[in-house]
């Protein structure tokens, strides 16, 4: 079964599938402010150069050192 999608509705979507992350610093900061626990009153507290400090120490930098072996729980969540 066929169906039609508009030009520019395809061209959207392929444009947002080659950059899965936002060039919107200001959401992505807000968004990471939300995820560590902050208020935005406490956001607007900082400076940027501080909270993106701040995000560093909080996430830490996780060294990825090889791969991991997938368990039959990390299919069952593939495939769920």
């Amino acid at each position: 079964m066929d169906f039609f999608v508009p030009q520019q509705m395809e061209e959207t979507q392929s444009s947002k599938e080659s950059n899965p992350v936002s060039n919107r610093l200001d959401l992505i900061i807000l968004s990471n402010a939300k995820h560590i626990g902050l208020s935005f009153q406490e956001l607007n507290q900082l400076r940027v150069s501080d909270f993106i400090e701040m995000t560093d120490i909080h996430l830490g930098k996780k060294k990825v050192t090889g791969s991991k072996r997938a368990t039959q729980a990390d299919i069952d969540k593939l495939f769920a």
